[in-house]
């Protein structure tokens, strides 16, 4: 059912834009030949021709969802434009054509190439305002165009002779179109316009009693006969062809391939807005091309999409199949309407034409736009595509409103903040588990590493803002860790502005280091190509990477406790007595040698697991020395690290002091001696020595606090 009403949606859309395209078609095919030849009738049937073949080959192809294709105004243009350079370089008169319809069938060609280069889909990028300004310029050029045909065009009738009857047709097909499909909603706007319109006309002139002034209705179409096929047959065998000037013809070809793709394509983007679909540009290029060397072969004209006529097939419920039909009815009108084309009034097609430049290609939300502080920038883009559309060109407009575009794409790159987060050691710690000692001298450097969250790209229109943001912490941070885990591109730009920032660094003993860094950001490559062979500033030295935030930061808090507390490195490589540890602090010496007596010991080599998630334990562990991280399985055999434990510090608080499965699993570093104690020596202990074993528990408690609290912070952390 849905694919009969897509044909019937064919049948009426492809039937009222070949009424709509039928008028234009001839018009700009006597504009374009009138100057250069004396048949009236053939320079018409060249646009009719031109317009049939291009419905045809694009619809063949079905590269967009509606479109219609016609002589257009910018094409016109363009190849009046190259028949005036040619007579004017020497052309004789009787080769004009044959020089012209040579230039179509190159730009065909051309055509065909950029399809099967696959360059169409760069229109795709064109920005929204630039396409709106477009479509709104048009329009007004549009209703503009109407004006002569609703005062009454050439014929020279006062208001009381009925001068008034085309503007009131006009306004009567806009009327019906907007009322009559409330009561007859299977049949098209367009259709009910031109019926209703065309009626309307011919009651007023009858009543009004006035002789019906040709110039208001179409008139009688021109014979296939009329054709001069032999134009086209002659190019085989006219004996001073070389004469022609090629280089500038193929430069007028390629012109004209080049605006007649961008015109099919923007139209092709409009017939997307209005169906909802996506249009595919090399197909429809390859069906422009092919169309264009067809209406070169038959006498023919250029053209491209014409957004007015492909509105109005598409309102009608024209979609894929619109271009075929359209041709075959143009075709039909031709051979056997002659009659009934003829009393068509011109002031009808003035009306659709209106209807649709009004109410489909005006965009009111320019205005609004204009007052939003957020879009004034877009709707100020799409105004000058507007005024540059009226005064200049259709297509220089659009290449000026994609400059724009571009412009304030980078403008706006520009003032993004580049920077997401900065933070110091007061708000972010590594997840290394710190005796208290270490934990203090910390706290009392807190500026002394800084880090910064970048997103976005990193090229030279923000490298200096990341500069000016970061010289106060460049002039007393010890160490800066860049997160580039956001950032999507690095130009050289940028890369030369890091390493002039890990050289102002270096010059105070301090560190840049950098994080997340992919590899195909050129920062960092492996066997020795580093990035100082691209731009070479200190040879010598090499930025240092991780592949995570946490092990950079982890790095740069062992510096600093290098620096402040006199460790001078060595702390993951320690032993120490269990008394020594952060557990036993709280008791006297006394109390730990009776407390150490509850204790065992075991050693465990590198990559061990002291426990395992989801199996079942009951011990506490002290580490003496080596190093233990703490992971969370998640997916299939992945591994999120929680935190890392070194000598003096307690893991398993948990399952100690209630038995039970494992959540993490607990994993030796290098290799390992720990100090153990069971759940139920522990109850032994709160016999024998109760007063010892609550303190244990208290101490206990308080480590598994102040736990919660590293957790919470992290969360707040990760949710900034």
């Amino acid at each position: 059912m849905a694919e009969g009403r897509m044909r019937i949606g064919d049948l009426w859309g492809g039937m009222t834009a070949s009424a709509l395209v039928l008028p234009q078609a001839m018009a700009f095919g006597i504009t374009l030949w009138s100057p250069y030849t004396h048949h009236p009738a053939a320079a018409a049937m060249s646009g009719l021709m031109a317009a049939a073949c291009l419905c045809f080959a694009s619809g063949l192809f079905r590269g967009t969802s509606g479109l219609i294709a016609a002589p257009t105004g910018p094409t016109l243009m363009l190849l009046a434009g190259s028949l005036a350079s040619l007579a004017a370089a020497g052309v004789a008169d009787g080769l004009l054509v044959t020089a012209a319809l040579l230039i179509v069938a190159m730009a065909g060609l051309l055509q065909i190439l950029i399809a099967l280069l696959n360059l169409g889909h760069l229109i795709k990028f064109i920005p929204y305002p630039v396409v709106s300004g477009f479509m709104t310029g048009t329009a007004i050029l549009m209703i503009h165009s109407q004006g002569s045909v609703v005062l009454g065009g050439d014929a020279a009738l006062t208001m009381q002779q009925g001068g008034w009857i085309p503007l009131a047709t006009a306004a009567v097909t806009l009327a019906a179109m907007h009322w009559l499909p409330r009561w007859i909603a299977r049949v098209p706007a367009a259709v009910l316009g031109l019926v209703a319109g065309t009626l309307a006309f011919h009651l007023m002139v009858h009543l009004q009693g006035v002789r019906l002034p040709a110039a208001w209705v179409i008139g009688t179409l021109p014979q296939l006969q009329d054709l001069q096929f032999g134009t086209v047959i002659s190019v085989l065998h006219v004996a001073d062809l070389q004469q022609l000037p090629w280089p500038l013809m193929a430069g007028s070809a390629l012109a004209l391939a080049v605006l007649a793709s961008l015109d099919t394509l923007l139209t092709s983007v409009v017939a997307d807005v209005a169906t909802g679909e996506r249009h595919h540009a090399r197909r429809e290029l390859l069906g422009q091309g092919s169309g264009h060397l067809l209406s070169a072969l038959a006498g023919g004209m250029a053209g491209a999409g014409t957004t007015g006529a492909t509105l109005v097939a598409i309102e009608s419920g024209g979609r894929q199949w619109a271009g075929l039909v359209t041709a075959g009815c143009m075709l039909l009108l031709i051979l056997f309407m002659s009659p009934v084309a003829g009393g068509l009034p011109i002031s009808v097609f003035a009306g659709i034409i209106m209807d649709v430049a009004i109410f489909s290609m005006l965009d009111k939300d320019i205005l609004r736009w204009l007052r939003t502080p957020q879009a004034r920038m877009d709707g100020a883009i799409a105004l000058v595509v507007i005024v540059v559309t009226l005064l200049v060109d259709l297509m220089v407009a659009v290449g000026v409103g994609v400059a724009l575009a571009v412009v304030e794409f980078i403008r706006a790159q520009v003032q993004s903040a580049v920077v997401q987060r900065r933070w110091d050691l007061r708000e972010r710690s590594s997840l290394r588990r710190r005796i208290k000692s270490e934990c203090r001298c910390l706290c009392e450097h807190p500026e002394a590493i800084v880090g910064y969250e970048l997103k976005g790209t990193l090229f030279f229109g923000t490298v200096d803002h990341l500069y000016d943001t970061m010289l106060p912490d460049l002039q007393q941070a010890h160490y800066i860790i860049l997160d580039l885990r956001r950032v999507t591109q690095v130009d050289l730009t940028a890369l030369r502005m890091i390493e002039h920032i890990s050289g102002m660094m270096r010059q105070r003993d301090g560190e840049l280091i950098l994080t997340h860094v992919p590899k195909s950001m050129g920062l960092v490559k492996r066997h020795g190509h580093r990035h100082e062979r691209l731009i070479p500033y200190h040879k010598d030295v090499r930025l240092r990477t991780f592949t995570e935030t946490d092990q950079g930061l982890e790095y740069a808090e062992e510096r600093i406790l290098d620096r402040y507390c006199g460790c001078e490195g060595g702390r993951q490589m320690r032993q120490i007595a269990l008394t020594d540890s952060e557990l036993f602090s709280v008791f006297s010496p006394a109390e730990q040698a009776q407390l150490a007596s509850f204790f065992g010991d075991k050693h465990f080599k590198a990559r061990d697991y002291l426990f395992r998630h989801g199996k079942q334990s009951d011990l506490l562990f002290v580490i003496l020395s080596g190093d233990v991280e703490l992971l969370l399985p998640y997916g299939r055999k992945k591994r999120l690290r929680l935190a890392t434990f070194g000598a003096g510090m307690a893991i398993g608080e948990t399952r100690f002091l209630e038995p039970g499965p494992c959540e993490t699993d607990a994993r030796a570093i290098s290799d390992c001696h720990v100090a153990t104690i069971h759940h139920n020596t522990l109850k032994r202990l709160c016999k024998a020595h109760p007063d010892l074993g609550v303190r244990l528990l208290m101490r206990l408690a308080h480590d598994l606090s102040e736990d919660l609290q590293m957790a919470d912070s992290e969360l707040r952390r990760l949710v900034v």
